[in-house]
């Protein structure tokens, strides 16, 4: 090796140390300016520790200095330390005391603490026991989002546009949601979630003239943004041929994008896919990873199908006591199969090792509120001879005629016995 060549290393390496030397200076510069008491420097200081720039990442110091700057006045650190306290990162988890910096940092008018204070107000603020420590406002959140939405700040101008578009919502709501996603969209460089949801307005004539091929041509537009709802939703329409021709193939490879984005219905159509072969080289094992992953989404069809398994013991032990829980929490989110389901396993003993018939008529009468014959059928029953519940012939014959007409046979046979035992009964 020459000299040369060996004093230009040796340049090199002392170039390298002096600038190593450099950054260990302006670093601890930095933290003693925060450390002084400077706000905008504990501010600067807890971005490094979050976002591990110039240092390694620490949540737990990022929220220090992002208070220590936050008690400064700060609102970009009111935010951040807002933001910290709701999801729990470096400091324990209070929403309550997260609403509270939120507040401190919108009173600046810092725009995006502004709005989480109106979703705030639309969710509310739980307590521990149960009760609200903020109860929701809709009304004090409407008026944030509209104060935003008139600046043009386009998170609220979404959350507007579907507050707008609700069932509740009026014709002149609509009109109001499909203009300001029109603006939003106009922009380009939007969110894919309002280009969907323009697509939504287009499809279904909400607020504007109907027009299914600019519906497509958005939804395509926003599935190519990766937006995990419109690639559903383009699955969806390739499944059963409306606007496009029915190609199941195309159907499964957008339900598939649409899955590994963290859409839970397309987790659980991806996964059915998978269980029936249409992917090569998968099978219920692999399905059944996308099952719960959709049932961890609180998506009720892949609650209750994970049911069926343990009932079953498809791809997995039988337990008739996992089979009640999963179907217990499809029950909740109103799945009526689910609730017929569990009703028979009360009935039968399944959940609590011993009949339930009063758990066994709750939810056969929810699930024939839903509609389902057989369980209208099972809760006349109920009724007709006091199982699980007092008994009542103006009931029984209520609900047996709700499946008679719904086509259940066994409740007509039923009604007929009824009327010949009691006559002028109906």
């Amino acid at each position: 090796m020459s000299g040369n060549f060996r004093a230009l290393c040796g340049s090199l390496l002392l170039i390298a140390s002096l600038n190593m030397l450099a950054e260990s200076v302006r670093k601890d510069a930095l933290r003693e300016k925060a450390a002084a008491g400077d706000a905008e420097s504990a501010f600067y200081l807890g971005n490094e520790y979050f976002y591990g720039e110039n240092r390694a990442a620490n949540y737990t110091l990022a929220a220090y200095w992002y208070k220590k700057a936050a008690e400064k006045g700060i609102p970009e650190a009111q935010f951040n330390y807002g933001s910290c306290l709701e999801t729990g990162r470096g400091v324990a988890k209070n929403l309550s005391d997260a609403f509270s910096w939120y507040r401190k940092a919108a009173d600046q008018d810092f725009e995006p603490a502004s709005f989480r204070v109106a979703l705030l107000y639309l969710s509310g603020v739980p307590g521990e026991k149960g009760d609200f420590v903020l109860n929701p406002d809709p009304k004090a959140a409407l008026e944030i989002l509209e104060k935003l939405a008139e600046k043009q700040f386009e998170p609220a101008e979404i959350e507007l546009a579907a507050m707008k578009m609700g069932k509740t919502a009026s014709a002149e709501d609509h009109v109001r949601a499909f203009m300001l996603l029109k603006r939003v969209v106009a922009r380009k460089r939007c969110q894919p979630k309002a280009v969907r949801m323009l697509a939504d307005c287009y499809f279904t004539g909400l607020g504007c003239p109907l027009d299914r091929k600019k519906a497509l041509e958005l939804l395509k537009q926003a599935a190519g943004a990766g937006d995990p709802e419109a690639l559903a939703k383009l699955g969806f329409l390739y499944e059963y041929g409306h606007e496009v021709k029915a190609d199941p193939v195309q159907a499964n490879l957008y339900y598939r994008k649409a899955a590994e984005a963290g859409h839970p219905m397309a987790q659980f159509k991806y996964a059915e896919a998978q269980a029936e072969g249409a992917f090569p080289g998968k099978n219920i094992n692999d399905a059944m990873v996308w099952y719960r992953k959709s049932a961890d989404g609180g998506c009720a069809q892949a609650l209750f199908k994970l049911g069926v398994f343990y009932y079953d013991g498809l791809g997995v032990k039988k337990d008739l006591r996992q089979a009640a829980r999963y179907f217990f929490l499809a029950s909740r989110l109103g799945y009526v199969r689910a609730q017929y389901n569990l009703a028979c396993l009360f009935e039968q003993g399944a959940v609590t090792g011993k009949p339930d018939p009063e758990a066994a008529f709750y939810w056969f009468r929810q699930a024939a509120r839903g509609g389902d014959a057989t369980a209208q059928r099972r809760t006349g029953e109920c009724y007709l001879n006091g199982v699980g519940v007092d008994r009542s012939i103006t009931q029984a014959e209520h609900w047996l005629l709700q499946a008679a007409r719904n086509g259940d046979f066994a409740a007509r046979e039923q009604l007929y016995l009824i009327q010949r035992s009691q006559p002028g009964s109906f």
